[in-house]
């Protein structure tokens, strides 16, 4: 048997082909030779070389683009009854990040270690799985992936009997090119289909108060010692709950920007259907985890939204602007680590400018864990405790398009252009609020709506 070429991994190349192929003939409802596809997969394969990739590993990573479930014996492998498995799902199901085990036998597993079979990770166990990703990229074969969710939207598109909202993430900013701005993508995917799309920097915004608020009511009356954010990283909030129990009571109770902006959306329209877009895989399982699930349908990243870009031909340089304001200066900083601690500051002083406010932020997973074993055994003098498990926060996902580097500049730049500075700026946030109504604030994890409600009426009439 010849190894597969590893250092490609050519599964994931094969991943990205495949998905774009797939978008363009079920958005034209041309499924009448898609059966085909998998054929045609292994002629391309045995071209490059690789002699061995069986139907079973084509039609299993066509499953995972299709949001199902790889298969665990022979089952029905026809395309296209699976597409249209796919085309009616109303939520895609845990596990998020499937494994591909038939590809695990072309693996030259003598010049890496396999995280599979060593046992360092295992799907199955969704309550400790943060879906992070980190083992996506480092299976060098391309065998471990998370499951795409766009074929399904795709029918609520086009059925159009749901209005579809895209809820784009705060690390939007220069990552389908430096001069692509959120009212072009707003344009681009209201092309496609899209009711709206709605900055979930927004949202961040009404976070910003709710979690300072949390802020100050734990360290007030609680008489603890310091507060955990919950805001907005699913990873960090589930590292804590599966290796420092012990301190998961200090941890806020108020939601991610992602499920509350979701929360918002369809409390003003109930029939509403809602699609989150960031550079994060953990947001898929955030969607979908018990107590949050219902207020985001499904999740896409930067890099799926490029290919579906791609795909149906939308040029964003030639996509007329769509532009409106919705965002505060505190927002848009949620993208970048240490950036909720700077909205949060900004947002107690509101409340009690005395108040007493160390905060430290940690940013990717080791450092998070190394972070945390400090702050238990009492190492670490800070009363706002902030996590991201990603280096630089957001900005530095695991399906980002650009770098790191060039990430933190375009965000700073964005930054730097934000013509409101504080939530209290942002008559978007009083807004929402009023339209929500009082009762409805609790759903964002918030029992102080008469206070909130003061303090944006007090910025209102200022």
């Amino acid at each position: 048997m010849k190894p597969i070429c590893l250092e490609t991994q050519i599964l994931n190349k094969y991943k990205t082909k495949i998905f774009r192929e797939l978008i363009k003939l079920v958005w034209n409802e041309n499924l009448d030779n898609i059966d085909d596809i998998p054929k045609n997969i292994l002629e391309n394969v045995k071209k490059e070389s690789i002699q061995d990739v069986d139907e079973n590993t084509i039609i299993n990573l066509i499953r995972v683009i299709l949001g199902l479930n790889p298969l665990e014996s022979n089952g029905d492998t026809r395309l296209k009854d699976m597409i249209y498995e796919s085309m009616n799902l109303d939520k895609v199901d845990m596990p998020i990040i499937s494994i591909i085990d038939d590809a695990c036998k072309y693996c030259d597993n003598t010049k890496y270690e396999c995280l599979i079979k060593n046992k360092h990770i295992n799907c199955n166990k969704q309550s400790t799985c943060s879906a992070c990703g980190e083992c996506i990229s480092k299976c060098k074969l391309g065998a471990i992936s998370d499951k795409i969710e766009f074929i399904p939207i795709i029918n609520i598109l086009k059925n159009k009997k749901n209005p579809v909202y895209v809820i784009l993430a705060p690390a939007f900013t220069g990552q389908f090119g430096e001069d692509v701005s959120s009212g072009i993508l707003r344009g681009a995917l209201k092309s496609i289909g899209f009711k709206d799309m709605i900055e979930v920097a927004l949202a961040a915004d009404i976070l910003t108060v709710i979690e300072a608020y949390h802020y100050y009511d734990h360290i007030q009356n609680n008489n603890k010692d310091y507060f955990i954010t919950s805001c907005c990283c699913p990873v960090w909030v589930s590292l804590i709950k599966s290796k420092f129990p012990e301190i998961a009571s200090n941890i806020s109770s108020s939601v991610s920007p992602m499920i509350a902006c979701g929360r918002i959306i369809k409390s003003l329209n109930p029939a509403a259907k809602v699609v989150f877009i960031g550079p994060c895989i953990a947001k898929k399982k955030e969607a979908i985890s018990e107590g949050l699930k219902g207020a985001v349908d499904f999740v896409l990243t930067f890099q799926e939204l490029d290919e579906i870009f791609k795909a149906l031909d939308v040029d964003l340089l030639h996509i007329k602007e769509d532009n409106r304001l919705e965002s505060s200066y505190c927002g848009r900083i949620y993208a970048k680590s240490g950036g909720v601690s700077k909205s949060i500051e900004v947002a107690l002083k509101e409340i009690d400018e005395y108040i007493k406010f160390n905060p430290i932020s940690f940013q990717g997973s080791k450092e998070c864990i190394k972070g945390l074993e400090k702050l238990i055994n009492k190492e670490i003098d800070a009363t706002f405790i902030e996590g991201m498990g990603c280096k630089g926060g957001c900005i530095g996902g695991p399906k980002k398009l650009i770098s790191l580097e060039k990430g933190i500049k375009y965000m700073d730049k964005h930054l730097q252009e934000s013509e409101l500075k504080t939530p209290f700026d942002n008559l978007n946030v009083a807004q929402f609020l009023l339209e929500i109504g009082i009762k409805k604030i609790e759903d964002l994890g918030d029992k102080n709506q008469d206070k909130i409600q003061q303090i944006f009426k007090r910025n209102i009439e200022k």
